[in-house]
This record gives structure tokens, sequence and C-alpha cells, in this order.
């Protein structure tokens, strides 16, 4: 389950010459999804990653381009304790450069440029996990929650759903709040792929999306 509570609203209908075979029904869909509790996602050190102004000359033609490290923060805070987890949904899919940096993990999209170019890629990591519970360990699940492993930190555009125990658990616990810091690691493809003598402006943008347990 999901964070929030949503609906959709879905009416149709074909106007034809009178025939034997015109529609004479149309369809009202709702739905939504009711949650024990409610879960709050927080980037505390900021939801933006500016990277300023980057020079072209600066960029290689024939190699990839590291972009300084950045971090933020995120806290997530509930109600009451519950079992949760989150997920990173990437909006600039389409634009994710493969292979970046030598990996074949999913990378996260920078957006393209005018002539469509992907501009490159990025990932994420996630370090010094916080309970209001006390100790906490990270976990990951790779099918959606039905299992869980121990969490190396590397957060790639698989869907993957980070979820915490505490301290010791296989699977996660119920906490009310969690605060973890969050690297961010970018990369530009070479030049030699981008329209270097116009503007190309970054433009990466991921969901994070809190889900119950």
């Amino acid at each position: 389950m999901k964070k929030t509570i949503g609906y959709t609203l879905v009416a149709s209908a074909l106007m034809f010459p009178v025939m034997a075979s015109a529609a004479t029904t149309a369809e009202l869909k709702l739905i939504g999804t009711i949650t024990p509790v409610a879960c709050e996602p927080v980037f505390t050190g900021g939801s933006t990653i500016d990277y300023g102004n980057i020079l072209a000359s600066s960029l290689s033609a024939s190699e990839q381009t590291r972009l300084p490290d950045k971090a933020t923060s995120l806290t997530v805070t509930c109600d009451a304790p519950v079992k949760f987890g989150f997920s990173l949904v990437d909006e600039r899919s389409a634009t994710a450069v493969p292979e970046l940096n030598g990996t074949t993990s999913p990378m996260f999209g920078l957006g393209a440029a005018a002539n469509g170019a992907s501009i490159g890629g990025y990932w994420l990591s996630i370090s010094n996990e916080t309970a209001d519970s006390g100790a906490v360990n990270r976990l990951q699940s790779t099918n959606g929650g039905t299992t869980w492993a121990a969490f190396t930190g590397n957060i790639y555009a698989d869907g993957s759903v980070v979820g915490f125990g505490d301290g010791t658990a296989a699977a996660p616990t119920p906490h009310t709040s969690v605060a973890v810091d969050l690297g961010v690691y970018s990369f530009v493809d070479k030049t030699e792929n981008l329209p270097i003598t116009d503007t190309i402006n970054i433009d990466g943008l991921a969901t994070l999306e809190v889900k119950y347990l």
C-alpha cells in the first residue's frame, strides 16, 4: 500500500447513428486505499539537488564525467508504529544513460537535451539510518516486499523497496520515525553524444513513495 489515498473516475460514451449495436451503458469506477496509519516523508536536507552552472569545456568528449557528489537527508514520520518501506520512481527513466560508469545497474535519468539526447544519470546511497525505536538495520526487497535481504546501501532505478528492521531483524519491523542520509552521485554522458553548443538543462526527477508493509 502507498501513503496516499487516490481515486480515479472513468466515464466513456460513444455516439453513432442509431444502430442495433450502439452502446447503452457507461462505467464510473472509483478506487482507493485506506491505510491504518499515515506516514509523511520529508527531505529534511532539501528536495532539490543543484549543480549550478557547469562549463561544457570541463566535460570529457570521450568519457562520462562525474559531477561533484551531493547529499540530502530524509525523514519518514508516522502517526504510530508501523512497518513501512520506501521506493523511488524515476520520472525520467526514458533518459537514463545505460552502463553509466561501467555498471549495468539501472540508473536514474537526468533528462534530455533539446535534440533528445540523454544527458546522463545518477544513483543514490543510504547511510546513517536512525529510528525512534533505537537500533535499526536497513533491508531491501526486489520483489515488492515478499522477501528481504540485508541492504548494502546503493539505490538504483530497479523498483526495489528499502525497509528497516530493529537492528538485527531479517524483515521490516514497526517504527514511528526513521531518518537517513542520502548521497547523490551523478554523471554526464560524454559530450560527443550531446549538443554542447546549446544550453543543456539537467532535469532529473524521482518520486519517493512510502509503502506500508
